[in-house]
């Protein structure tokens, strides 16, 4: 199998994994070249967040990456850049069997997987595999440059009873009482302290952090969104929420209307785990079968349609484009 010594990555390993990152998983990728970046997603008070596999040379021959939704001992993670040498295969599932057994943890994510190669090993370890379902809706009566639209229909729906307030200060976080409420029901639980470092203080991209607000009452979730620009043209990402799963109908008009604020051509999302009934009913379209090219990659830009795949331990999981390391720079 291999004599090699498996550990967490230390802060003087940063070169290192960089390193194998740009010489085994892409050239020139930008977690190879943006120390900044790397520092930013896989860095927490000092601690990398990496598993290692070293030869006896003491050269790294494999790495996994892992993202913590909090700091308690009973939290969820999501798994990133998974890489063992091909002469070293048996190394990779080594690496995420240490994980597992070391890391204290309550589930595990994953988006982005490889549908031919990682799937079968996490469906060996009794992961869910699955695809992540794209949707979209159109914002009305402009000329499409982003999107391939040969179906303009744009269906209708009621006026939520539902309010979007931007929250413009991350120290607002923790006035919020629906993190409290959504701990044991939801897969993965984000804390205050994930969605503070993951949306407010990213070093490259804006998000848009809305409260929902139901009439009166206490927060009934949060959704994040990002402004994608584009040879002149933008488009709305539709990139995290939280709450109860039925507030998404009361805010498609309120998106409608943060489209033409925006100028957005449309808003697209990429989620696994929510009832395909609340988004028709809330006004969404799926992508597959409407006619319409809806892109996902626009570094470079690609008018494609594209599957994402993903993995969970948990049934109950709900994933969206935030999730993992899918929604950042190339």
């Amino acid at each position: 199998m291999g004599n090699y010594t498996i550990r967490f990555a230390e802060y003087d390993d940063i070169p290192a994994i960089m390193n194998y990152i740009d010489n085994y998983w892409k050239k020139g990728h930008i977690l190879a070249v943006n120390q900044a970046l790397f520092k930013w997603q896989y860095v927490n008070h000092e601690r990398v967040n990496f598993v290692i596999g070293l030869n006896e040379e003491n050269n790294i021959c494999g790495i996994l990456g892992f993202i913590p939704y909090s700091a308690d001992d009973d939290k969820d993670i999501a798994l990133a850049l998974w890489k063992a040498r091909h002469s070293e295969s048996f190394l990779g599932i080594r690496l995420i069997l240490f994980l597992k057994k070391q890391e204290k943890h309550r589930n595990i994510v994953c988006t982005g997987i490889n549908l031919k190669t990682t799937s079968k090993i996490y469906k060996q370890l009794g992961m869910k595999v699955g695809v992540m379902k794209q949707w979209y809706r159109l914002r009305k009566g402009i000329n499409y440059r982003v999107a391939k639209i040969n179906n303009e229909e744009i269906p209708g729906t009621d006026s939520g009873n539902c309010e979007l307030e931007l929250l413009s200060e991350k120290s607002e976080l923790k006035n919020l009482d629906i993190f409290g409420r959504l701990n044991e029901t939801s897969v993965p639980f984000k804390s205050p302290g994930y969605f503070e470092k993951r949306y407010f203080d990213h070093p490259v991209y804006k998000y848009l952090v809305y409260v929902v607000k139901n009439g009166c009452a206490s927060t009934a979730g949060l959704i994040v969104l990002r402004v994608q620009e584009y040879m002149g043209a933008k488009v709305f990402r539709f990139v995290d929420f939280i709450g109860e799963k039925d507030v998404l109908l009361g805010i498609t008009d309120k998106i409608d209307r943060l489209m033409e604020e925006h100028e957005t051509e449309y808003i697209d999302m990429y989620e696994a785990g929510l009832n395909d009934n609340i988004l028709i009913r809330a006004g969404w379209k799926p992508v597959k079968g409407s006619g319409n090219i809806i892109p996902n990659y626009f570094a470079p830009y690609q008018q494609s349609v594209e599957d994402i795949y993903y993995c969970a331990s948990a049934d109950s999981a709900v994933l969206f484009r935030g999730d993992g390391d899918q929604d950042r720079p190339n």
